[in-house]
């Protein structure tokens, strides 16, 4: 799996609301830096259980791609989040990430947003 295969399954793993799913992807000691968790998870069972309690929270979720360039084991991209909450509000923003990869696993996975709007 290359780093934008991972991407997008990531990507798509959000849209199925599958948190499971998420947390294949990661190497045991990969990271997820998301500016929402604290602290920042690290490993499948952490980053399952951050990104599980972050979908219970949504109905719906698109994660269209804009941009994306990298290499075999790093890709960046630039995108958007677009989602409704279960009482039906919108969270939609645009968003940065990178990727980076190890043996076919992700090691770490960082997004950009401001959480300014989310708070």
């Amino acid at each position: 799996m290359t780093a934008e295969d991972a991407l997008r399954a990531l990507c798509e793993a959000w849209e199925r609301r599958d948190p499971d799913a998420v947390a294949r992807l990661f190497a045991p000691d990969g990271r997820y830096e998301d500016p929402l968790f604290e602290p920042v998870p690290v490993g499948p069972d952490e980053i399952r259980g951050a990104c599980a309690d972050a979908i219970d929270e949504l109905a719906q979720v698109s994660v269209p791609l804009r941009v994306v360039a990298g290499t075999e084991d790093l890709v960046l991209a630039e995108g958007d989040f677009l989602s409704s909450t279960v009482d039906g509000d919108r969270v939609d923003f645009p968003l940065a990430m990178i990727l980076a990869m190890r043996d076919g696993l992700v090691v770490r996975f960082t997004e950009y947003f401001d959480t300014a709007p989310l708070r």
